[in-house]
């Protein structure tokens, strides 16, 4: 079985201020993330096209394209990687811009370390959230897979056997011949492989479901951390 945990994050920073390049680089380092850095909204842009990241702190106001656009072009790569937005030019306006555009949250300066600190721990919960849920459903999308094709293994192995009903004895009864083969694949009548296969679709959908509902009481904070990962692997467990 796969490992669920996230691969390592990777960052990158965008502001036209060195100092602060400087510091933010070092903070994310020193955490273990993969960090890059970009002077201005263009070189960061072509960074984003060019490379996945799962977290991107922006300034808002830079020379040549802002921190808005830069916003924009990370969501039309990639809705999932969180966007941490930074000025010193915040207003009522711009926030609500950037909320709107799928921002993760709004930061202004002078901010405390500290602060950041917190958001950017807030917004990688988030990333490793979401990275957890696509692999658990890629895992059962496979799970799904590799069931269907086992089902239909028994179907034609049932069909391989009926149709040998057809070199057998004269006098043998076919009825209760076809009985026993069905019973021997756990199938009932005609349409079984038919009612498996509802079933076993029915069963993934509640599935998926359910992650999709912890997930949301997990956001809504009716769940801790700690309950909606116990509760996603019992649930992975029971697969």
């Amino acid at each position: 079985m796969a490992s669920l945990i996230p691969e390592n994050i990777r960052v990158i920073v965008v502001d036209d201020d060195v100092s602060i390049l400087r510091i933010l680089k070092q903070l994310l380092k020193d955490k273990g993330y993969e960090v890059y850095t970009a002077s201005n909204g263009s070189e960061a842009i072509e960074l984003i096209d060019n490379t996945d990241f799962d977290l991107v702190i922006t300034d808002l106001m830079m020379p040549e394209s802002d921190g808005l656009e830069v916003l924009r072009k990370t969501k039309e790569k990639n809705p999932r990687t969180q966007v941490i937005m930074i000025t010193g030019f915040a207003t009522l306006d711009s926030a609500i811009e950037a909320l709107k555009l799928g921002a993760f949250d709004y930061i202004r300066k002078p901010f405390k370390i500290a602060e950041l600190d917190v958001t950017i721990r807030n917004a990688i919960d988030k990333i490793h959230l979401l990275k957890s849920n696509e692999m658990l459903l890629n895992h059962l999308r496979e799970t799904h897979k590799r069931l269907k094709e086992s089902v239909t293994e028994s179907v034609s192995l049932m069909e391989k056997d009926i149709e040998a009903l057809d070199i057998i004895e004269p006098d043998a009864d076919l009825e209760i011949m076809r009985a026993e083969v069905l019973n021997r694949y756990g199938l009932v009548g005609d349409s079984a492989a038919l009612q498996l296969k509802q079933f076993e679709e029915e069963e993934e959908a509640a599935t998926l479901n359910e992650i999709e509902r912890l997930s949301q009481l997990y956001e809504k904070g009716v769940l801790t951390k700690e309950e909606f990962e116990i509760c996603k692997r019992k649930l992975f467990e029971a697969l």
